[in-house]
């Protein structure tokens, strides 16, 4: 009986002290009261890429771009629950062609008031890849390997393409530089830059070692800390400019 008591009183504790417990369950009405934000696609600055081989992993911005959107919108909406609501990125899409938004390029204040309020948005954010750098370790290649199947087979050409793709070891450093705007008055209502890196990790590479293969989990890897370190200071400026203006 004793020990029932004392977990029901450890549930009243939780119950106040956790965020958990204590958050409250919105209705529809109130729900669709939270002020709305939208997240603009990133751009790289034109020295963004340090390192990098012909080019590198420069022409994989747009995915790059839509992997970070979806990581700020992620964090956003479990860190932001009943506080904001972000705006599909698919959304967006859909009023490209009106505004004849490109892709490359600075995207001025007035084109952003423009979408947010195409979108029906109260905030918008803007974000840019300031820099993406890439720096070689030490390798193991795969060229023995092609030797050693150019010898069983007997093939010089099944030994070149087993033997065309390399590992090497590389270390990847990404900062990211954004802002938050309020789409009523154009005003920069906060900007945050960060980074981080990843070192010694394997990555693949073409025989001539020209261009390292695209890999989506190492964006991640290098760019999810930064997005998890910006958020919350992107919400509490969004929740307090919207106290602000209440």
């Amino acid at each position: 009986m004793r020990l029932h008591k004392l977990f029901l009183s450890l549930l009243a504790v939780l119950a106040v002290a956790s965020p958990v417990f204590a958050q409250k369950k919105l209705s529809k009405e109130e729900k669709a009261k939270l002020p709305r934000i939208a997240i603009l696609e990133f751009k790289a600055a034109p020295d963004a890429w340090h390192g990098w081989h012909h080019g590198g992993w420069g022409n994989q911005m747009s995915t790059i771009s839509n992997q970070l959107r979806d990581l700020f919108t992620t964090e956003i909406v479990e860190k932001g629950k009943n506080k904001i609501r972000v705006i599909e990125r698919e959304r967006l899409n859909e009023i490209r062609d009106e505004l004849q938004f490109q892709q490359s390029g600075e995207v001025d204040t007035a084109t952003v008031q423009k979408i947010g309020k195409l979108l029906g948005v109260k905030y918008v954010m803007t974000g840019k890849v300031t820099r993406f750098a890439y720096k070689e370790g030490g390798f193991s290649s795969g060229w023995g390997v092609g030797a050693l199947v150019g010898k069983v087979t007997g093939s010089g050409m099944a030994g070149a393409v087993a033997g065309s793709v390399n590992v090497k070891k590389a270390s990847f450093t990404g900062r990211l530089d954004i802002r938050l705007i309020s789409v009523e008055t154009g005003e920069i209502l906060g900007a945050w830059k960060d980074e981080d890196k990843v070192d010694d990790t394997s990555v693949k590479v073409a025989g001539t070692g020209a261009e390292v293969q695209y890999d989506e989990e190492l964006v991640n890897k290098v760019f999810e800390p930064v997005v998890q370190r910006i958020t919350p200071k992107l919400l509490r400026a969004t929740v307090s400019a919207n106290e602000d203006d209440e």
